[in-house]
């Protein structure tokens, strides 16, 4: 017995939503918020986070320091993997 498909009700595979941005990691250090400056308006800072600690866990990137300055919120500096 041959199973055969039938094609002729299939729909066609639609995705919906933005299509992914890849990001190109700096060579030198660099914090987040210079990092959201260069990509312009391709991506928000909240998906610019989410790629940083998504590569973090990847191990494409490391966590050089956090600067602390006098008032407001510390920076944290990155650098990709050599």
């Amino acid at each position: 017995m041959s199973t055969q498909l039938n094609t002729e009700n299939v729909k066609p595979l639609v995705k919906r939503g933005r299509k992914p941005v890849s990001v190109t990691w700096p060579d030198e250090e660099f914090t987040a918020s210079e990092l959201s400056d260069s990509m312009g308006d391709k991506l928000s800072r909240v998906s610019v986070h989410t790629k940083i600690n998504n590569a973090l866990e990847d191990g494409e990137l490391v966590l050089v320091r956090v600067v602390k300055s006098k008032m407001g919120r510390p920076h944290s500096i990155y650098r990709k993997v050599s």
